[in-house]
């Protein structure tokens, strides 16, 4: 074989590699044209089943389409497109569907319908909306709507929240951008109830995780129910007292503790450690931390002015509770009881009783229990602030039963 025989053998052969290559790049560009234009066409008749749900629905009576959300599926060819339909009412002056007014009313609906098929790719679902107005008697006067509006701390609106409406009728909507949710023409009456619920840790203002809040229908009117949900957080604490005027502080155990916001309170166990208190709404303005669970043991704010008998209380603590977050506040003092056990004049007056049993009853009903060292005093003498203790001594020969307030922040000494 010549040289020329050789070099025309090795350029048909690189023709070859050529001519596959582009017959490759063919059939591909062929068959994605052919891909594309399958699913134009699934998208073309994912719009006509589109059409054919909203005629459907608007063919029903206006009681049916009223809040209606319906899911459904319809086979097209050997294609089962999923169909999912809602009807939501709408504020003829915001043009949406507002609650965040006592003015909201349901003037018309908003028809909304979103159809998917398998296999879509880089398509999106079709969505068909369009508006119906009900005639103007379609509804009688035993019928009304309810507005619903969920913000967060700041006042912002709460979106995507799945709010759950049971009573005389039962329907599940999320709230819009706005935060909102409008259920329009109820039977009127009492009874229902609006009930949510969020991942990880979101709350109501009480605390409350899962939300069944009560509501009302009025007929001829739109009702409205504001709320407020966020991440909650924690406030954790410690206490302490002192066993001189003049002494350390030192670590004290009230066994339970609260916190106060406005009307809000909640209690939670503590020891001479600390505690952490229950998920607690993140409001933007403090909380205010206190021994006991109840009003009786909190220390007035502003405290008492200062006397020789009754020194005025060290400020109180407060804390401020971001969402998600723990904040740890600054000790929280106690009144002292400085108790201590005598025995009786046959077993030598004026002798210190170690052992003996003292159990101090506060105003909200928590028993604080303390036993006396050798020398007859006790180690913890921190015990809530009250204006009435009842303190029950036993040494085990006799028992004796006293009140005793306990606001003097300078130190009382008791014996017994």
């Amino acid at each position: 074989m010549s040289a020329d025989d050789g070099s025309f053998l090795v350029e048909a052969l690189v023709s070859a590699a050529i001519l596959i290559v582009a017959a490759l790049g063919v059939m591909e560009a062929l068959d994605r044209g052919q891909r594309l234009g399958g699913q134009q066409k699934l998208q073309a008749v994912a719009g006509n089943v589109a059409q054919a749900e909203q005629e459907r629905i608007r063919g029903l009576s206006v009681s049916d389409q009223s809040n209606l959300h319906s899911v459904s599926t319809k086979t097209v060819g050997a294609v089962a497109y999923a169909i999912e339909s809602k009807a939501t009412w709408v504020d003829d002056d915001s043009g949406d569907e507002s609650c965040t007014t006592a003015g909201s009313t349901a003037d018309y609906m908003k028809l909304s319908t979103k159809v998917s098929w398998p296999q879509m790719e880089t398509r999106k679902p079709v969505r068909l909306e369009s508006l119906i107005a009900p005639g103007v008697k379609s509804f009688s006067e035993d019928q009304g709507s309810l507005a619903v509006h969920v913000s967060d701390r700041n006042g912002d609106p709460v979106s995507g929240l799945q709010l759950n409406l049971t009573g005389s009728e039962t329907h599940s909507d999320p709230t819009n951008d706005a935060g909102c949710v409008l259920w329009g023409y109820l039977p009127a009456g009492s009874g229902y109830a609006v009930g949510f619920s969020r991942e990880p840790d979101y709350v109501l203002t009480d605390g409350t995780r899962i939300a069944n809040v009560p509501a009302a229908v009025i007929g001829g009117q739109t009702s409205n129910l504001a709320l407020q949900y966020d991440r909650g957080g924690y406030i954790n604490t410690r206490f302490v007292t002192k066993r001189t005027a003049d002494g350390a502080l030192i670590p004290t155990d009230p066994r339970v503790a609260h916190v106060t916001h406005g009307a809000v309170s909640s209690s939670f166990n503590v020891n001479a450690a600390g505690g952490t208190s229950n998920l607690l709404f993140p409001f933007t303005s403090a909380y205010t931390v206190h021994a006991d669970s109840c009003a009786a043991a909190e220390v007035p704010v502003p405290p008492p002015p200062p006397d020789p008998e009754f020194p005025g209380a060290p400020s109180a603590v407060a804390a401020i509770v971001n969402p998600g977050a723990t904040t740890t506040t600054s000790a929280v003092q106690l009144p002292a009881l400085n108790i201590k056990v005598k025995s009786v004049p046959a077993l030598g007056a004026g002798a210190f009783v170690a052992n003996a049993i003292i159990r101090v009853t506060t105003p909200c009903g928590t028993v604080i229990r303390r036993t006396t060292t050798s020398s007859g005093a006790i180690d913890d003498p921190g015990f809530p602030y009250a204006s009435s203790l009842k303190i029950c001594v036993s040494d085990g020969i006799r028992q004796k039963t006293v009140t005793k307030a306990n606001n003097n922040f300078n130190v009382t000494s008791v014996t017994y």
